[in-house]
């Protein structure tokens, strides 16, 4: 076209060729991106969903636990109630000793998080939901252990020690909801009965229960707020 004294048309051609080449890419480009974020996103629903249903179970867990925690400290006032007036044991004595010097202890499940971890936090495209997982798992969660593992510490090496002086831990094959009971003998019921510190140990035992409920129960509510909002964020993706 050139040659034929028609620059002007060349001209327009070749730019026409250009954008035609250029828009090409741009489509190719922006399908490309659109298929990247399509993946991400599914990439994020499946990690949600995960993460959801892990912390359905450690709610399941953690309600468990603080109905052991609150059977515990029914049992502990059981007994402190029942020494000050009898002078011999009772099975619902024995029993209730068994259960106050219980010591549960929460496990969260990790999972759904730990895929998240590999995949890169940032696949969570809500920034106050990012910040809502990584502040359960990374504070909360270490938070309540530090407390679990405080009282598991007490129990192990104050609690349960002075206990032996007195118990022998009987296990029962029975229907009772622990299956078991702590046997002590009549002269042994009459020196714990008087034996001060053992009312002060089991007084302790109480107290870090009560401290650790209280935080299980937090740690239930930060837990159903969370499943909470990420139902919300699954119904928008």
């Amino acid at each position: 076209m050139a040659d034929d004294n028609r620059p002007l048309k060349y001209a327009r051609y070749a730019i026409g060729e250009i954008i035609l080449v250029v828009i090409g890419i741009l489509i190719a480009l922006q399908i490309n991106t659109w298929n990247e974020e399509r993946k991400t996103r599914l990439i994020e629903t499946k990690t949600l969903k995960e993460i959801r249903a892990n912390l359905a179970l450690d709610l399941y867990e953690l309600n468990e636990d603080i109905a052991v925690m609150d059977s515990i400290s029914e049992s502990g006032m059981a007994v402190l109630t029942y020494i000050k007036s009898n002078n011999k044991p009772s099975a619902s004595f024995k029993y209730n000793v068994n259960v106050s010097r219980l010591n549960p202890h929460f496990d969260a499940v990790q999972g759904g998080y730990s895929l998240l971890e590999s995949k890169g936090l940032d696949i969570i495209s809500n920034d106050s939901l990012r910040g809502a997982i990584s502040k359960l798992y990374e504070l909360s969660y270490p938070y309540y252990a530090k407390y679990e593992n405080e009282r598991i510490f007490k129990v192990n090496n104050i609690i349960l020690p002075k206990f032996t002086d007195y118990f022998s831990v009987i296990w029962l094959d029975d229907d009772s909801f622990f299956n078991g009971t702590s046997e002590i003998s009549d002269e042994d019921y009459i020196t714990m009965k008087n034996d001060i510190e053992f009312i002060n140990i089991l007084n302790l035992a109480m107290t870090e229960n009560e401290m650790v409920k209280n935080r299980a129960h937090r740690i239930v509510g930060n837990v159903q707020d969370l499943i909470n909002f990420i139902d919300k964020e699954l119904e928008g993706l």
